[in-house]
């Protein structure tokens, strides 16, 4: 056996230098820090910027929400018997601002159900934001707008008896008890008007035409009409809005205050053609084109275009489909039949170039709402609703809802047939028939008169010598339809004689049937059959006593037997017509149906001015031009021809018109004053 023995060698020894290591460690820390920094910098800058945009989009949504709940709340408010404590806190700015907040879901980022279905309402919450934002936080009025020196808390600012500024639109008058509830509540009301305070700032004298002036137009994705003005009444509120103050302890986040206007465009119909329900223009139901010269914009519900259509703009609230031929403001023509003008890029094109789209929806709008005020076969009825004063009954607005959006309800003149010979035979045997009489010389206002004509006693027939100057008779058409006939003219000189002739006033005429109060006298139903009641109008060929315009609104067909206003005027100061166009007296004529002409053969149809519709609520489109004539309620195309315009100026606006509210909200931006040592301003 072999035994070795291993010797173990002994190594050289080794040092390390403590300074380096350390150099080295520090520098790796510094980088590491350095690095950690520029993350949490970064991640902070990130999360600024989530969080701006969640207020941004909540701040969307809740201005959205405000847009739908201001005009339904505005109608509440001039309903009868708003004004009861428990009614009317309902309707208060506060309760419109917390109902938009909860609408909106804006005043939280999740809400616990939202949490619960996602599964993650037991989780730990890391958004500093997600805070149930406090109304009074939110909005607030304008700090720096004051009504003699005291500012209304729990409120927004009111635009009504304010100095006038080039910061915000031109205010409206009315009462300080006005101006204060006008404050607390979303108020429309007649007696909220242009005054001296707005002189200047509206194009139009505010003593001349102090509920609708022509104003400004706002620019938006949604336009009424294609012009830089429009003629309404601009209601409108201001507010401070920042989603972000309450929070800003937790989340560290500058925020500004932004300054919002609410506008309340009360706009009486104005376009060539306006319908507020789904509607075809460019053919006749026979296919046959139109020969109508159109100059300026159509309004419907919705539009459908058919044939070769040509119009400055079409505006709508429900979107548009445009047959190829369709030309729009001369520049833009459709793609296929039935084609979307939205689907393409066309919209943004128009306004990268800085043009304005000549085609609008509502519904595309953003923060704005379009709200035909329509009542339907209501709007020609008198005996609908409560009273027929101008007054609300114990509501929060002084206008009646009924009074504003009726028609037959706002008329100066009332006819009513309060008698007939028979629940078979409508024929009628007595009218009452009411107006303003005013003795000039004894300095008190004018006060209605009513008076009561009955067959066989003091209503004269058109045989007699008295009846020939008398306005009102009882005629058949043409058809066998008994009628009640009115002649124009002499309806003027009978005023003139009753010391009536005020025709300042004595401007419309609602013609109506007593049905609640005589069970005799029919309903008239829509559409009238054979053996109805109509109306037939004659004798206007001359309409110029009527100095601001006439109008006749009627629950009856009204069967137009001659032709109508053709008497041309002075043209009013600061109307401007085309070269060679005469001025004629504004006419507005309401009914659920027109027949033009009273003779078994269809006559020739020429109008001049504008067609509108107040049907809702058909499924299929309606034709607005397809004007019937005849005992056979025929529509005769080769017939019919108009020139359809805008009106452009208040004193083209008849007495009676159908109404619409625009409802936009917009962000009043700061401009630098240099001379304000720095400061900016609304």
């Amino acid at each position: 056996m072999n035994i070795h023995k291993c010797h173990k060698t002994k190594g050289t020894p080794g040092f390390a230098s403590i300074l380096t290591v350390t150099s080295v460690g520090v520098a790796l820390l510094i980088v590491l820090i350095s690095m950690y920094e520029g993350t949490v910098e970064s991640q902070t800058v990130q999360s600024k910027n989530m969080l701006k945009s969640d207020y941004q989009q909540r701040e969307e949504a809740f201005l959205r929400a405000l847009v739908t709940i201001i005009p339904n709340k505005a109608m509440l408010c001039m309903q009868d018997n708003s004004q009861p404590w428990a009614v009317r806190e309902q309707l208060r700015w506060n309760q419109i601002i917390d109902e938009a907040l909860a609408i909106s879901n804006s005043n939280a980022a999740v809400t616990t159900s939202v949490a619960g279905s996602l599964g993650i309402n037991s989780m730990r919450n890391a958004n500093s934001a997600d805070s149930q934002l406090a109304r009074n936080t939110v909005v607030k009025p304008l700090s720096y707008l004051t009504y003699e020196g005291a500012r209304y808390l729990n409120a927004v600012t009111s635009g009504t008896n304010i100095t006038a500024t080039s910061d915000f639109p031109p205010p409206l008058e009315c009462s300080d008890w006005e101006q204060l509830r006008d404050a607390y509540y979303p108020i429309v009301s007649h007696h909220k008007k242009y005054g001296s305070s707005a002189s200047g700032w509206v194009m139009d004298s505010v003593t001349d035409f102090p509920q609708y002036n022509r104003v400004a137009a706002p620019k938006l994705h949604f336009n009424y009409q294609d012009g830089d003005h429009l003629i309404a009444k601009h209601n409108w509120w201001a507010f401070e809005l920042s989603f972000a103050s309450q929070d800003k302890t937790n989340t560290k986040l500058k925020s500004r205050k932004k300054r919002f206007l609410i506008s309340l465009y009360e706009i009486p119909s104005q376009l060539p053609i306006s319908a507020s329900t789904f509607t075809s223009f460019g053919t006749h139901v026979d296919g046959t084109e139109w020969n109508i010269n159109l100059r300026g914009g159509v309004f419907a519900a919705k539009v459908e275009t058919e044939g070769s259509f040509s119009t400055d703009s079409i505006a709508s609230r429900q979107g548009a489909k445009l047959s190829s031929q369709t030309t729009v403001n001369g520049n833009y023509t459709a793609g296929a039949d039935g084609s979307n003008p939205f689907a393409g890029n066309a919209r943004e094109q128009f306004q990268s170039e800085g043009n304005v789209f000549p085609i609008s929806s509502a519904s595309d709008g953003g923060r704005v709402s379009f709200v035909p005020i329509n009542r339907g076969l209501e709007f020609y009825d008198d005996s609908i609703g409560s009273g027929d004063s101008p007054s609300s009954v114990n509501a929060v607005s002084p206008t009646s809802w009924d009074y504003y959006s009726i028609g037959a309800k706002q008329c100066r003149m009332r006819l009513k047939v309060t008698d007939v010979v028979s629940a078979s035979d409508q024929t009628p045997t007595e009218i009452q028939f009411s107006y303003y009489a005013d003795d000039p010389d004894d300095g008190i206002e004018g006060n209605m008169v009513t008076e009561t004509f009955t067959k066989g006693t003091n209503w004269p027939d058109d045989t007699d010598t008295e009846g020939e100057t008398f306005p009102f008779h009882v005629e058949n058409s043409a058809s066998g339809r008994p009628c009640i006939s009115i002649y124009l003219q002499r309806l003027t000189s009978y005023l003139e004689t009753k010391n009536a002739g005020d025709f300042t006033i004595n401007k419309s005429l609602s013609v109506n049937v007593d049905y609640t109060g005589n069970t005799s006298i029919a309903k008239p139903p829509f559409p009238s059959a054979g053996g109805d009641m109509a109306v037939l109008l004659q004798d206007g060929k001359d309409l110029t006593a009527f100095t601001e315009g006439f109008s006749l609104v009627s629950n009856m067909r009204l069967i137009i037997a001659d032709d109508l206003n053709i008497t041309s005027t002075t043209t009013p100061a600061g109307v401007v017509l085309p070269a060679g166009e005469e001025f004629y007296p504004p006419l507005s004529l309401f009914a659920p149906e027109k027949r033009y002409g009273d003779s078994g053969i269809p006559l020739k149809i020429d109008i001049d001015g504008q067609l509108g519709s107040l049907a809702k609520n058909n499924t299929a489109p309606i034709r607005i031009a397809d004007l019937k004539s005849g005992v056979a309620d025929q529509v005769v195309p080769d017939n019919i021809t108009a020139t359809l315009k805008q009106i452009n100026h208040p004193a083209e606006l008849p007495p009676i018109n159908i109404m619409n509210w625009m409802i936009v909200i917009r962000e009043i931006h700061p401009r630098y004053m240099p001379e304000s040592t720095g400061q900016y301003s609304p």
